[in-house]
C-alpha cells in the first residue's frame, strides 16, 4: 500500500521535471506543425534567411514538440530544423497553444541557445529559463505566466572583461510591484 502511495504521488511531479532544449538537437518526440504556424513563422523569419536555406521547404524549416505547461495546458515549442535559420551560436525559438486557431505565439525569444521549462511554477504555468553564451558574452533569463503570454521577470547579461579576465554583469530583475529594478556587478567570477 504504501509503495502505491509513493508511486501515485511521484508520478506527477515525474511528469512536470525540468525539461531542457538546446539547438544543437532535434527534438526527442517531434510533432506535426499546424499550416497556420508554419506560415507565421515562415512570414516572421523573413525571405532573405529562408533563401539561404536554398531548397529546403517551408515546412521542413521548423521543427516542434508538444510541452506541458501544467496539467491541462499544452504548447507547440518550436525551433528552426535547420541552422540555416540561425546565426552563428543563437537561433529563434516561439512556443505556440496547442488548442489555438491562430497562430499567435505565447512566447517568443530572437536569439537563443538552450530552454530550460522548469518545474517551478508561477499563476500555476511552469517557469521558462531561456539561455545564451559565446565566448566572449553571455545571458539568461526567466520567464513566468501573465494572463496569457510569458513576460521576462529576471533578465541577466554578462561580457567578458579581458584585461581583468572576469565577467561584467548586468542584472535585471521584476519587483513584486512589477517594477524593473537593474544591479551591475563588476567582475564575477566565472
Amino acid at each position: 500500500m504504501k509503495t502505491l502511495f509513493l508511486l501515485l504521488f511521484l508520478f506527477p511531479s515525474a511528469l512536470m521535471a525540468s525539461e531542457e532544449y538546446s539547438i544543437e538537437k532535434h527534438f526527442q518526440n517531434p510533432a506535426k506543425l499546424p499550416a497556420n504556424i508554419t506560415a507565421y513563422l515562415t512570414k516572421e523569419v523573413g525571405p532573405s534567411r529562408i533563401a539561404s536555406c536554398q531548397e529546403v521547404k517551408p515546412h521542413d524549416l521548423f521543427e516542434a514538440e508538444i510541452v506541458h505547461l501544467n496539467a491541462a495546458s499544452k504548447a507547440y515549442l518550436v525551433k528552426p530544423a535547420h541552422m540555416c535559420v540561425c546565426t552563428a551560436h543563437y537561433c529563434p525559438m516561439w512556443m505556440f497553444p496547442v488548442k489555438a486557431k491562430t497562430a499567435k505565439p505565447i512566447w517568443t525569444h530572437p536569439a537563443t541557445h538552450t530552454l530550460e521549462i522548469l518545474d517551478k511554477k508561477l499563476s500555476g504555468y511552469r517557469k521558462l529559463k531561456e539561455m545564451g553564451e559565446e565566448p566572449t558574452r553571455g545571458h539568461d533569463s526567466v520567464w513566468s505566466w501573465d494572463r496569457d503570454r510569458y513576460t521576462e521577470i529576471d533578465n541577466t547579461e554578462w561580457t567578458l572583461d579581458p584585461e581583468k579576465e572576469c565577467r561584467l554583469t548586468k542584472q535585471t530583475s521584476q519587483m513584486m510591484d512589477g517594477r524593473m529594478v537593474q544591479h551591475f556587478i563588476k567582475c564575477a567570477q566565472n
